[in-house]
C-alpha cells in the first residue's frame, strides 16, 4: 500500500484537495493523509465540508504560529518535517499558493520525497505578490506537474519545464463544486440576507493588499452606493478587509449605503448558492472566478491580473483595476447583459478531474 500525503495550502488549497482526498481514500490500494490549515475556513452553517468529503476524523491541522509570513513558514516547516518523519510518505501532492504550501514544498525537497505541483504553472507575472513568488518557488522543485488549464503549461514550457512531467488533468476546484452543489442549492442563504434569486449584485472584498488605501476604499464605496441605486447589493468581507475597515474608519461609509448589506464571508456552500443566483459578481480577488465562469454568471475582478486567464479569455470573468470609471462602466454592461454571452466551460472543467489525477498516479507511485 502507496502512502501518499495531500499537503493543502490555504482555503484554496483545501477546497482543491478534498474532492482528491476523497477519490484516493475509497481506494485500498493507497493510505491517504491530508493535512493543511485550521477547518473554519470552509465552515458552512450545517456541516463541515471535511465530513461531506469523509475528512472529518482523519484530517491533520498544521498551525500557523509566527508574525510573519517567515516565521509562519518557518512553524509549517518544523511540522512537516516532524510529520514527514513520523509517517513517511512515498509521494506528497501539494495544492495552494501560501506559506504552508511553501513550506510543504521546502520540507518535502531537503527530505528528499518526490512531490507533484497542483495547478501547476499558474502566474500573475506581479513579482512583488508573495503568492505568485510561492507558486514559482512550489513549480520550480517539483517532480511532477497536474495542470488545471492551458496557461499552466504554456508557462511551465517556457521556463523550461520538460514537457513528459506534466499533465493536463483540468480544475480540480469544480469537482468540489460538482460535489457540493446540491447542498448548495438546498441553502436559505438567500431568505436569509432579504435576497431575491436573480435581483441582487454579490460583492466580495477578500484582498486587504489590494485595498490598503483609503483611497481604494472611498473609490469601492462610491462604486457601491451607484450599483445600490438599481440593485440591492450583498457585500461579503473577509477578516482582513473587516480590519482595514476598521483602521481607515471607512466601515460607516459601507454601512450607510441604502440597499446594501454588510456581512462576513459565508460558509463555502452558502457562498456558491450566493453566486449562483447573483445578476453578477463584483471581487477584488479571483475567490469565486472558477466557480462563477462553470455557473455562467459574470464575474467583475478589480484586478489587474489572474492567475486563471481561461476564466477571463473563455469563461464570464472580466478583469477591471481599481479605476472607478472603468469599474461603473463594466458595471452598466453587466447590469444590461452585454457580459458573458458567449462564455464556455474551459476544457476539462468538468467535475472529473480527480479521476484524471488518479489514473496518472497509478502510473507514476508503483
Amino acid at each position: 500500500m502507496k502512502k501518499i500525503l495531500l499537503a493543502a495550502g490555504g482555503r484554496s488549497g483545501l477546497l482543491r484537495m478534498l474532492p482528491l482526498y476523497s477519490a484516493l481514500s475509497g481506494l485500498d490500494r493507497y493510505d491517504v493523509v491530508l493535512a493543511g490549515p485550521p477547518s473554519g475556513l470552509l465552515a458552512g452553517d450545517a456541516e463541515s465540508l471535511l465530513d461531506v468529503f469523509g475528512a472529518g476524523e482523519s484530517y491533520i491541522v498544521l498551525r500557523e504560529d509566527g508574525a510573519s509570513s517567515i516565521g509562519r513558514t518557518a512553524s509549517c516547516m518544523l511540522q512537516y518535517e516532524q510529520l514527514l518523519l513520523n509517517m513517511p510518505p512515498d509521494f506528497i501532492m501539494i495544492a495552494g499558493d501560501d506559506d504552508q504550501a511553501l513550506a510543504a514544498s521546502l520540507a518535502a525537497s531537503r527530505m528528499g520525497i518526490p512531490y507533484a505541483s497542483m495547478d501547476a504553472g499558474l502566474r500573475t507575472y506581479d513579482r512583488t505578490s508573495a503568492a505568485e513568488g510561492t507558486r514559482r518557488i512550489v513549480d520550480a522543485a517539483a517532480d511532477v506537474f497536474f495542470v488545471s488549464e492551458h496557461s499552466g503549461a504554456y508557462n511551465l514550457i517556457n521556463e523550461g519545464v520538460d514537457e513528459d512531467r506534466m499533465f493536463f488533468t483540468g480544475n480540480l476546484l469544480i469537482d468540489t463544486l460538482a460535489a457540493v452543489i446540491s447542498r448548495s442549492n438546498e441553502s436559505q442563504v438567500l431568505s436569509g440576507f432579504g435576497m431575491e434569486a436573480k435581483k441582487y449584485v454579490l460583492v466580495l472584498l477578500d484582498d486587504p493588499v489590494s485595498l490598503n488605501s483609503l483611497g481604494s476604499l472611498k473609490t469601492i464605496a462610491r462604486v457601491l452606493e451607484s450599483i445600490s441605486s438599481r440593485k440591492p447589493v450583498l457585500l461579503q468581507v473577509g477578516s482582513g478587509v473587516e480590519e482595514l475597515f476598521r483602521q481607515h474608519e471607512m466601515t460607516p461609509a459601507f454601512t450607510g449605503i441604502e440597499n446594501l448589506r454588510l456581512t462576513r464571508f459565508s460558509g463555502y456552500r452558502d457562498l456558491l448558492r450566493l453566486v449562483k443566483d447573483a445578476l453578477f459578481v463584483l471581487a477584488d480577488s479571483p475567490v469565486v472566478q472558477a466557480e462563477s465562469t462553470v455557473m455562467k454568471v459574470p464575474c467583475i475582478t478589480m484586478n489587474p491580473s489572474t492567475t486563471s486567464p481561461a476564466t477571463i479569455e473563455t469563461g464570464t470573468g472580466l478583469l477591471v483595476g481599481i479605476e472607478e470609471g472603468e469599474i461603473l462602466e463594466r458595471v452598466e454592461d453587466a447590469l444590461s447583459g452585454k457580459l458573458g454571452r458567449n462564455a464556455k466551460i474551459p476544457e476539462k472543467w468538468d467535475g472529473a478531474t480527480s479521476q484524471r489525477i488518479i489514473d496518472i498516479l497509478e502510473r507514476l507511485v508503483q
